[in-house]
């Protein structure tokens, strides 16, 4: 078994606090990404719905298509694009608005 106490006295307030939020980080992050994946599975959104996703306009996103980063499947003349690959585009290229 693994001890994971915490000697109050041994350790500052300031990383006390970084440890926490380092933890938090982390458990908010698996389950951002758990519901992401139960959300975004088999679903096929249109092209508009996928630039709203991305934050991107139909130019922009013509051209990821072309680049070959996503799956295009064609119904009833229109593109259609597996939201589970648009989502994960997205936080892989997702920049931080937050500097330090």
């Amino acid at each position: 078994m693994e001890n994971n106490n915490i000697i109050l006295h041994a350790i500052t307030p300031a990383e006390l606090k970084e440890m926490l939020r380092t933890m938090v980080k982390e458990e908010f992050q698996e389950m951002n990404s758990e519901v992401q994946r139960v959300i975004g599975e088999d679903d096929l959104v249109s092209t508009g719905t996928a630039c709203r996703l991305l934050g991107v306009c139909s130019k922009v996103m013509r051209y990821l298509v072309q680049e070959g980063q996503f799956t295009v499947f064609h119904h009833m003349k229109e593109r259609r694009f597996v939201r589970a690959e648009l989502l994960d585009f997205r936080n892989k290229h997702r920049v931080s608005r937050l500097k330090k």
